[in-house]
């Protein structure tokens, strides 16, 4: 957990409280790398580098707020996975024709399900689906603003949504079929 004291340290270069920060966040960041990275390689190389910003930086952070600065290092690390998948953006958009309409499914399964399995679906799906989902749904932006970010039209934003989220129900409707207790 991260502490006032920690970041007031941290501002003075103190490589143990560097040490200590890693060790506090790392976990956390490390999902939300892996939610907007393309693979857990990725993901590494960009948590890697966002502390490198966050040890570079931290005297740019004005406050002595955790979940303040938390929030910053979490914007910095999204910030870094996107800037290195911009150009992924720009390929052509495949077709999922194919795919099944929404599936309307026992909203006790959900319910039911722990924090980590609804975290191992949504870490599940593709690259760029999970990139808008969690966009879209954890950090409440826009088609618009996800557009914006992603080098994408806001329709490819909408229709990339869309499927994470008939993907979504269909494995929470294939769970249906399991008893969750």
């Amino acid at each position: 957990m991260i502490k006032s004291e920690l970041i007031l340290r941290l501002r003075k270069g103190q490589e143990p409280a560097f040490t200590e920060l890693v060790l506090a966040t790392s976990d956390r960041l490390m999902t939300v790398a892996k939610i907007y990275a393309n693979s857990a390689e990725d993901a590494q190389d960009i948590l890697q580098d966002a502390y490198i910003i966050f040890f570079e930086k931290v005297s740019t952070f004005s406050g002595d707020e955790p979940k303040a600065f938390y929030a910053w290092m979490k914007r910095i690390t999204i910030n870094l996975a996107l800037s290195k998948n911009k150009k992924r953006y720009k390929q052509v958009e495949t077709s999922l024709d194919a795919m099944e309409m929404d599936m309307p499914f026992d909203a006790q399964i959900l319910s039911a399900m722990s924090r980590q399995e609804i975290m191992t679906l949504v870490l599940d799906l593709p690259a760029g689906y999970r990139q808008v989902f969690a966009l879209f749904v954890i950090e409440g932006y826009s088609h618009r603003e996800i557009a914006e970010q992603l080098g994408i039209e806001p329709s490819t934003s909408r229709s990339q949504f869309i499927r994470a989220k008939r993907i979504l129900q269909k494995k929470v409707g294939l769970l249906q079929n399991f008893d969750i207790t």
